[in-house]
């Protein structure tokens, strides 16, 4: 799940940067909109954020 939240995190921010560089940032938006995720890059943040959660409580509870 680490490894999922890692490649998830590299993806999210890779598109920012090419959609930056070639100033396509603001024509992928709105990203969330009514508390829904509404294109790609919007699941893809929510996804991230997700696996990265469940990444934290495994991680919290491999100690018990």
């Amino acid at each position: 799940m680490k490894i999922l939240a890692i490649v998830l995190w590299i993806l999210v921010i890779g598109i920012f940067v090419v959609a930056t560089a070639k100033n396509q940032l603001w024509s992928m938006g709105p990203l969330i909109t009514h508390n829904q995720p509404r294109n790609y890059l919007g699941w893809l943040i929510v996804g991230t954020i997700a696996s990265t959660a469940v990444s934290a409580v495994l991680k919290l509870t491999q100690g018990k």
